[in-house]
């Protein structure tokens, strides 16, 4: 786990990977290309590792909250900040930064599984483990394209590795032959991929992150009954369980590859390249000095309604007896004794909101830098599946669920949090839990996608947004060098 942690970042600053065998005895990195590598196993095992290397960076996993939850009704920017406020306020325009590195970054992950499926093949190497191989790229690809076509709508499905002679004016796909391929991708996942990973292979793709991702991409597609089909399976597999308590997905000591990770991207903190969470720099409070060497930003803040509309906040979404708010969002006065040998967030707020986000915020340390800490995020937790099975169970019952197993998961949730159990749920219930359990962990945005009202539901919120906002503009810098990329409507 921490060679995937530490190393797999090189192979992608150079495009094409290295030689692996012993790790400290490979070619120069600028004599290394296409015709002199993917020649045995081992050579096609690293260059699967180099995958990681990109949601790792700080431009996917430590940004992506700029697009997944800023436009939401559970964040706000902490000040006037010129690339993500007009995200907030829906005034977003086609040569946004944010935007433009989250469409990138993803495309780049996308190259690199097109290299390991295009070049592992030719390979004499023992079956199993090459279809593996394929099989884990072909997930990593399909985890790209599930957020480009939620992004952005339709998207050039791009399989091949491009050549001098390749047409590279890709044209969009139709959203549903996105999801055509990105449901391929997962059932290969599912077939060729150990259930879960063990030992030195944590952290790596599996058969149970393509099976969750699969659930939720027919959650999103309205396939109810394949939603909960896959989500029993995981369920009734018992690989998986709650944490005993919230706390212990955040907790440095207990957060990494516990038994509810399904999925999280590998960190180490102050290590080499983009090998460290980015996250406590940005969601920290601005003047604290809580990572240590240097403050945080505090560039994302939790909605409340001393700035917003009152009843339509993160902070009055939790009642005084759920656990998880403590965890998720620090509010005046409250006591961290986990952070820095005790730290209390001020009595009159940090932020312009007078609260600021708890989650990732760990403190500092010998192995926490500025933008670096070594606590993995979480992708996939098994809390997610449940309540994708209630949330489909709900949505396939016309908005209400009592079936026992279905209700039984959801509270398995609930009542974590020191809640009190429910004896039936509602679409509504389950997306108001899905909030609160997952606040801040790049969800929110897409689970009001899923929902009717979107547009009432911001205006509500004091969001000016329209109903093209539902999907953001394809950068400029795309349709600059590709003539053959369509402008989605509005922008």
């Amino acid at each position: 786990m921490k060679i995937l942690k530490q190393i797999t970042y090189i192979a992608v600053t150079i495009f094409t990977l290295t030689s692996c065998g012993d790790f400290l005895d490979r070619q120069p990195l600028d004599q290394i290309t296409v015709s002199n590598f993917y020649n045995n196993a081992d050579e096609a095992e690293l260059a699967a590792i180099s995958m990681y290397a990109v949601p790792q960076g700080i431009n996917w996993h430590g940004k992506a909250w700029m697009i997944l939850e800023i436009p939401s009704d559970n964040s706000t920017v902490g000040g006037n900040d010129p690339d993500f406020s007009p995200i907030d306020n829906f005034t977003i325009s086609d040569d946004n930064v944010p935007n433009t590195e989250f469409w990138t970054e993803r495309f780049r992950l996308v190259t690199l599984a097109n290299q390991v499926i295009n070049f592992t093949p030719p390979i004499d190497m023992d079956a199993e483990q090459k279809a593996a191989i394929i099989a884990e790229a072909r997930t990593m690809r399909a985890y790209a394209y599930f957020d480009l076509v939620r992004i952005y709508g339709g998207v050039p499905i791009i399989q091949e590795v491009p050549t001098i002679d390749s047409e590279l004016n890709v044209m969009r796909s139709e959203v549903n032959e996105v999801y055509d391929f990105i449901t391929a991708d997962l059932e290969a996942g599912m077939a060729d991929l150990p259930a879960k990973r063990s030992g030195g292979d944590v952290g790596r793709a599996s058969g149970d992150m393509a099976a969750a991702l699969l659930a939720k991409v027919y959650l999103t597609q309205d396939n109810y009954q394949e939603c909960m089909s896959i989500c029993r399976d995981l369920i009734a597999s018992g690989r998986y369980q709650l944490t005993e308590t919230f706390d212990e997905n955040w907790l440095r000591e207990t957060s990494d590859n516990n038994e509810e990770s399904i999925f999280q991207i590998q960190y180490v903190g102050c290590g080499p390249g983009n090998t460290g969470n980015a996250l406590q720099g940005f969601f920290a409070p601005w003047g604290q000095a809580i990572t240590g060497g240097a403050d945080g930003w505090g560039s994302q803040v939790p909605t409340a309604p001393n700035v917003d509309n009152p009843g339509t906040t993160i902070r009055d979404a939790y009642s005084n007896d759920d656990l998880r708010q403590y965890h998720t969002i620090m509010t005046p006065g409250t006591e961290y004794p986990m952070i820095n040998d005790g730290y209390s967030y001020p009595a009159t707020g940090a932020s312009r909101t007078s609260c600021n986000i708890k989650k990732y915020v760990i403190g500092g340390g010998s192995d926490v830098c500025f933008l670096s800490t070594p606590q993995n995020f979480h992708v996939i937790r098994y809390a997610d599946v449940l309540l994708m099975l209630a949330e489909a169970s709900a949505k396939n019952g016309g908005g209400l669920s009592v079936t026992p197993d279905v209700v039984d998961a959801f509270n398995e949730v609930h009542t974590r949090a020191g809640l009190e159990p429910v004896g039936s749920i509602t679409t509504e219930s389950v997306l108001h839990e899905r909030r609160l359990e997952f606040a801040f962990e790049n969800q929110r945005w897409f689970d009001l996608l899923r929902h009717d009202n979107l547009r009432n539901r911001m205006l509500l919120h004091g969001k000016q947004m329209q109903e093209f906002h539902r999907l953001f503009p394809i950068p400029v810098s795309e349709l600059s060098v590709n003539p053959n990329l369509v402008q989605n409507p509005g922008y």
